[in-house]
């Protein structure tokens, strides 16, 4: 049995859900492929997959055994790479998800740049809205928008934003402007959902150290901010969103911006996520360096250089399911 070709064999299978979708990918038979995998089995001696007629699904040692076998393979190609010619520029396929937001308002319009400098580099995109959709999916790197993960991943931090409240001038001629936070509660507001899953229908404000807390009255729940801006410039209501995603609206005049003498608090951050058996990656440091590159570029300029880790989160990041007002509820409940 050639061991390599059946650990490739294997992870295509497990990647792509089922024998014959490997097959294709590899450009084999279905049979070669089966045949393959089940000699590894053998050679292992436990079941790595669970066969079934919609398809394929990991048994507990075949999810250990993919993981380490990904990381492994993934170490081979950048020893390739290491090995190659020195100073030959970077080549392969990198598969890269981003958040809609980011991806239209940022990266996209630059993305141009990075393909002229490495021409031997094919981009993979796919949309990545939260952090179960990247563990779900086959992304070597993501950019993300929102508070970065505590472990599992290799993080770089990117640029800070800032929370805009905002809605189109005609929705706010129907319903009338809010003069303080608190006027929102007779407003219907458009939530969002954070990268780690958490409606965002809590929103804070300060204002020369007053500090105000709203939970805003929202029938419209979206993860997709490109969604819930398109919603809001048509009218259907209010929306808090990173500056970065509006700025050609707020300046064509479709987004009206309000209560301007408020900070919102909990601005998130944007950052770039891969594993950690990445970190070796060429493609990927490449293209986080570009990253970099490009939201320093962006108008506001807004570069950190901070360690994720020292990045202060907000106390409901990671714990609250759900709507973040439920859980402020449960919290003060339980004070009590």
């Amino acid at each position: 049995m050639d061991k390599l070709r059946a650990i490739e064999y294997f992870l295509r299978t497990a990647e792509s859900g089922s024998f014959g979708n490997a097959a294709r990918l590899l450009d084999v038979s279905a049979p070669a492929v089966t045949q393959l995998v089940a000699a590894l089995e053998r050679s292992l001696g436990t079941i790595l997959l669970h066969r079934s007629p919609r398809g394929v699904a990991l048994t507990a040692d075949g999810e250990r055994y993919y993981q380490v076998a990904r990381a492994a393979a993934g170490e081979l190609q950048d020893i390739e790479k290491l090995l190659g010619p020195r100073g030959a520029k970077p080549r392969g396929t990198l598969t890269v998800g981003m958040r809609s937001g980011v991806a239209q308002s940022i990266v996209l319009p630059r993305i141009g740049r990075f393909l002229s400098r490495y021409p031997d580099v094919e981009l993979v995109l796919k949309p990545a809205e939260t952090l179960a959709e990247i563990e779900a999916q086959d992304v070597d790197v993501a950019v993300m928008t929102g508070w970065p993960p505590a472990r599992d991943f290799a993080v770089r931090a990117l640029a800070l934003t800032k929370h805009v409240v905002c809605a189109s001038p005609g929705y706010w001629r129907r319903m009338g402007e809010p003069v303080e936070p608190e006027g929102l509660l007779e407003h219907e507001c458009l939530v969002m959902r954070s990268s780690g899953g958490t409606l965002l229908d809590r929103w804070t404000f300060e204002r020369n150290g007053d500090r105000r807390t709203i939970d805003v009255r929202g029938r419209l729940l979206s993860h997709h901010s490109t969604w819930i801006q398109a919603a809001a410039c048509a009218g259907a209501g209010v929306i808090r969103v990173g500056d970065f995603s509006v700025q050609r609206d707020l300046a064509a005049g479709t987004l009206k911006r309000v209560l301007l003498d408020w900070e919102a608090l909990e601005p998130p951050m944007h950052f770039a996520v891969y594993r950690p058996g990445q970190r070796q990656s060429r493609l990927v440091r490449v293209f986080v360096d570009f990253l970099v590159e490009v939201f320093s570029a962006t108008e506001d300029g807004g570069r950190i250089d901070l360690p994720a880790g020292r990045i202060t989160k907000p106390e409901w990041f990671g714990r609250a399911q759900g709507r973040q007002s439920a859980y402020a509820a449960r919290r003060k409940s339980a004070a009590r």
